[in-house]
């Protein structure tokens, strides 16, 4: 059962590494192509944190916000 949960822990990880890799590249892509790249990533990275903290933000998407960078910091070791 622990070599399952390990197996799994390993896959879900290393997907998302890969993610978080092509959202780097896609905002490099974006800046680098301007209007030419067809998927706007800045601006839609702008709308997300605009729901954490702009006009409509609540306490909810503040702690939600808080929630996502203690999950996207937990995958990362200290060694790292």
């Amino acid at each position: 059962m622990k070599n399952t949960l390990d197996t799994v822990k390993s896959l879900i990880g290393g997907v998302s590494g890969v993610l978080i890799s092509a959202i780097g590249l896609l905002v490099l892509a974006q800046v680098v192509f301007g209007k030419a790249a067809s998927i706007n990533v800045i601006g839609n990275l702008q709308a997300i944190v605009d729901g954490f903290v702009g006009t409509g933000a609540s306490l909810a998407g503040v702690i939600t916000l808080l929630l996502v960078v203690g999950l996207l910091q937990s995958g990362k070791k200290s060694g790292d």
